[in-house]
């Protein structure tokens, strides 16, 4: 028999090695922009610590000449005394700061690599700095010797540094402007490299849009098609599904016969007091299928899996007094599928009799609830043997179309939803923009792909709302109003009169689901309304669902008379035939210019 499937696999294969790739391209990108942006910031603190010394050297210059000025005025012994150490203080700053500018120095965390035309502006200036700084040494030297040295012996020393001050503050000022040049080139140089690096990025980002995602819209249009050609099909394959079903009430028989297997008890996990995690044992890290992203904490987690926070508070209390708690957790992996755990959790208590550690030892029992769902299932009273040959065909139908979103809906969550995601994060990795227009540019893309993943979900949850098998119809017809509500102009509410809060069989809930969903779409689409209540009440044995819309009504007896409820591909068909599938009673309530209602009645036993 020929596999569907089987074009389609080289098609994601393809795809996924593109995405791979981009990523890598994307990843590696940043990496390079971080590691010059590091490198840059390491240089440019030299950078600055050498224009800042350079820039000194000319005011120590400068101080230098006016304590020499200083010197030749007829001052006491202390006054003079006091501007000779400053002289000597200044000339030791200078003379250290030149050498550190041309040769480095760790204390002050300058390196002294210096381009050549730097190097030999230093060169150009050494004669001057020789001349004056040999002045000043002799001037001090002397007068360390004779403080009252007459200003006469002084003349020529302060005469040759009063002379050389001019060159050496011009040719200073050619050194700083040169190590402002070169700081300035190395940050225009960054700047387009990582100018460069963004390209790169945007450019992979397109093909991807290019070479992925348009493809995967391709793929999953085809796969809308295949549908719709699966409805015809189904026509065909009613008396074959019969036997099958047949072959398939065996099968659950004989698997009721196997014995279901329990394992023994083990640790799963270690936690704090607290209930901070410790550590985790393989077998429920690869049971929950964790990955980089582990829960912190038992409670937390436990209260995300929908259970109540009081309940684990006390449970959390109880186990800090000393005893321990035992119960059955029903639980969602991170692939979505259910685990079912028998959980002891023990306290340990230190000296002082104080809970300092708990230890979860739990047992796997998903297989012996599936073996006992899979009981109860056969225990049921069979399927009514005298069902209308319409009513089966309408009824495989819509099965096959539920299973077709499902898979459709898996494929977009766990493929195409995933990708955006990836990309989602790949953008906002990238921070090293510059210009507004870029950065204009990639905020865009940031929120185009944000509302692609916003419609990707909502798509996703209108094909098959995982919720619904989780929590009921109740639940996701509330989330079902609030989201049509966000993403139309149409108002839609949920009332749920009498508090109705039980569980349905699931083809119940499935369908009652997608007769709220077609009838809130035709308000949208035909009946340009911009109000729809849904209203949900119930008694000991009936559940009444109505969708009522402020829209401009129709004429019922004249679709009727063209045949609108006796084809299908038609809202109002589907709708009927979905009530009659569960067993239900469906009106409808019409007039032209006063809105629609339709009342749906579903037996509770």
């Amino acid at each position: 028999m020929e596999n569907p499937e089987a074009p389609e696999k080289p098609t994601f294969e393809k795809l996924g090695r593109y995405y791979l790739v981009a990523l890598c391209a994307i990843a590696i990108s940043i990496i390079i922009s971080q590691v010059l942006v590091q490198k840059f910031i390491s240089e440019q603190k030299n950078d600055s610590r050498v224009v800042n010394l350079s820039g000194r050297q000319r005011m120590l210059s400068q101080r230098i000449s006016k304590c020499a000025l200083l010197l030749t005025d007829s001052l006491a012994a202390p006054e003079r005394r006091a501007i000779l150490d400053e002289l000597e203080l200044a000339l030791e700053e200078w003379q250290d700061a030149h050498q550190a500018l041309q040769h480095g120095n760790a204390a002050w965390e300058i390196s002294g690599k210096n381009s050549s035309k730097t190097a030999a502006l230093f060169v150009d200036i050494e004669a001057d700095f020789q001349l004056i700084s040999n002045a000043a040494s002799n001037m001090v030297r002397q007068l360390r010797q004779d403080i009252q040295l007459p200003a006469a012996a002084l003349t020529n020393d302060i005469r040759t540094i009063i002379q050389r001050e001019s060159d050496f503050l011009r040719k200073m000022d050619l050194i700083v402007f040169q190590y402002d040049e070169e700081a300035k080139a190395k940050v225009l140089n960054l700047k387009n490299i990582e100018l460069f690096l963004l390209v790169i990025s945007l450019g992979v980002i397109l093909f991807e849009i290019f070479f992925v995602f348009i493809p995967s819209a391709k793929t999953i249009r085809q796969t809308f098609m295949k549908m719709l050609r699966s409805e015809q099909k189904s026509k065909k394959m009613t008396l074959q599904l019969s036997a099958l079903y047949s072959s398939l009430e065996q099968a659950y028989q004989d698997l009721l016969e196997v014995d279901v297997q329990v394992d023994d008890f083990t640790i799963f996990a270690r936690c704090h007091a607290d209930g901070d995690f410790k550590d985790f044992s393989d077998h429920f890290l690869s049971l929950m299928e964790f990955g980089l992203n582990r829960p912190k904490n038992l409670f937390g987690w436990l209260q995300q899996q929908g259970y109540p926070a009081e309940y684990l508070k006390n449970i959390q209390a109880m186990v800090n007094g000393g005893e321990s708690w035992n119960g059955e957790i029903k639980l969602v992996n991170e692939t979505g599928d259910f685990v079912w755990l028998k959980v002891n959790l023990i306290p340990t208590q230190n000296a002082s009799g104080q809970t300092d550690s708990i230890l979860m030892v739990s047992t796997d029992e998903t297989e012996k609830k599936e073996a006992e769902a899979i009981s109860r299932e056969i225990n049921r009273e069979r399927i009514e043997q005298k069902v209308k040959e319409q009513q089966f065909r309408s009824a495989l139908i819509l099965e096959g179309q539920e299973e077709e979103r499902k898979r459709i809906s898996r494929d977009m969550h766990d493929g195409i939803g995933q990708l955006l995601s990836g990309m989602k994060f790949n953008l906002e990795g990238i921070q090293s923009v510059s210009s507004d227009f870029e950065k204009e540019k990639l905020k865009t893309a940031k929120d185009l792909l944000k509302s692609i993943i916003r419609e990707v979900r909502r798509i996703s949850f209108n094909l098959t709302p995982s919720a619904l098998s989780d929590y009921g119809i109740v639940p996701v017809l509330n989330k079902f109003a609030r989201e049509i509500s966000k993403i139309s102009d149409l108002n839609v509410s949920f009332e749920n009169k009498t508090g109705f809060l039980s569980r349905l069989e699931g083809k119940v809930e499935n369908n009652l689901y997608r007769i709220c969903q077609e009838a809130v779409n035709n308000a949208i689409k035909y009946a340009s309304a911009s109000e729809v209540k849904i209203i949900i009440a119930h008694n000991s044995q009936t559940l009444h669902l109505e969708i009522a819309d402020n829209g401009k009504g129709f004429d019922l007896k004249k679709l009727e008379e063209k045949g609108h409820f006796s084809a299908s591909g038609h809202g109002l068909f589907n709708i009927r035939e979905r009530a009659n599938f569960i067993n239900g009673q469906c009106e409808i309530i019409t007039e032209p210019g006063k809105g629609t209602s339709i009342n749906i009645s579903v037996p509770l036993d």
